[in-house]
């Protein structure tokens, strides 16, 4: 479907210049005095409905239709601690100088100061605090817990960037992403992004005429929250799923070891504390169909390793904030502008059906 950045239920938060690696790898069974230790118990409330498949099918009398059922453990509908620490671990890089893990090695882009970290002797603070392949992360995270009663929605199909566009004609391929004029690009502005208001036609003409390299991404790819979730779940004849309601509770810890000053500041700054406004953050299934929307809410039993005077949370979070603002000011104001609200972002619709 045809539309311009503005039109897409995302958007992009621009990326620090360099990785700090100045961490080196902590040893897991030694705690040290300048370390922090303590536990966080945290509570999701759902803005709009949530779904966080369990991969298996249940029947809706009702329906008379299989619907995609929510994961649970004993009975007990539960979001998996890895779901939420992939989720926590997406925001704590974006407000961090940490790496880039996912760049796609087939496109001509840059990364420089951002590549993946290899070494443990030196670690960004993501890959410090969550870990990487041969380190164990600092983070030791439960499930999430509810007893409240679901209920089943019809979901709109969710799309996919087009692999090859415009298609191929006559033999001559594009072999990069279809989407790319909103992933990555030479001629844009970060904040702006004005090539991505181009059509994908006006777009690949624009680019034969720039040179295959020298490209660079726009920024960590987040999505919006809207309240227009209610209208696209009205259209008839998608995928039935089971969700959590809006207005739903779960509750859940996270338990930390090992942490460094700043690296507890900046998990406490992921997680919404010290920011000037409330953010909400985005978890489970159709993110872009403005499901998954949440509020945390973190309560914190703090204590330094060898002190007993409990720690404000709060305060920590806001310090990192002060200290780190040179290098992330951008990424903050990027995500407080599109987070601090639940706002009014819709599909549009082309032909009788809606798309993005």
């Amino acid at each position: 479907m045809e539309t311009s950045y503005s039109g897409k239920p995302y958007f992009f938060v621009p990326m620090v210049s360099r990785a700090d690696r100045r961490r080196a790898l902590n040893r897991q069974n030694l705690l040290a005095a300048d370390t922090f230790v303590g536990k966080l118990n945290v509570k999701i409330e759902c803005m709009t409905p949530l779904h966080f498949g369990s991969g298996q099918l249940m029947f809706d009398e009702s329906a008379k239709r299989f619907a995609q059922a929510l994961l649970r453990e004993d009975g007990h509908i539960s979001l998996s601690g890895s779901s939420f620490k992939g989720m926590l671990r997406a925001v704590f890089e974006a407000v961090s100088e940490s790496c880039v893990l996912n760049a796609p090695r087939a496109l001509p882009i840059k990364v420089e100061g951002l590549s993946p970290c290899t070494s443990n002797s030196g670690l960004c603070p993501a890959c410090s605090v969550f870990g990487r392949l041969s380190h164990k992360g600092k983070l030791t995270l439960s499930s999430f817990y509810t007893d409240a009663k679901p209920t089943i929605m019809s979901l709109p199909r969710l799309e996919q960037p087009f692999r090859t566009y415009p298609r191929p004609r006559g033999g001559e391929r594009n072999p990069f992403t279809g989407n790319e004029r909103l992933y990555y690009g030479k001629f844009r502005d970060v904040r702006g992004i004005a090539v991505a208001k181009m059509s994908k036609v006006d777009f690949f003409e624009k680019k034969k005429q720039e040179p295959r390299s020298g490209g660079s991404f726009y920024g960590r790819k987040f999505y919006k929250h809207s309240n227009n979730w209610d209208e696209l779940s009205r259209q008839s004849g998608k995928g039935l799923y089971e969700c959590l309601q809006k207005g739903t509770v779960l509750t859940g810890k996270i338990a930390y070891q090992g942490l460094m000053k700043d690296e507890l500041g900046a998990l406490l700054f992921a997680l919404g504390l010290g920011w000037d406004k409330p953010i909400f953050h985005k978890l489970g299934y159709a993110k872009p169909a403005y499901l998954g929307s949440v509020q945390l809410t973190v309560e914190s039993e703090l204590l330094p390793r060898y002190e007993d005077a409990p720690i404000d949370a709060k305060k920590i979070a806001a310090r990192y904030y002060d200290e780190n603002k040179s290098s992330i000011e951008a990424a903050v104001c990027a995500l407080a502008q599109e987070w601090s609200e639940i706002g009014d972002s819709k599909w549009v619709m082309q032909d009788g059906k809606y798309g993005y």
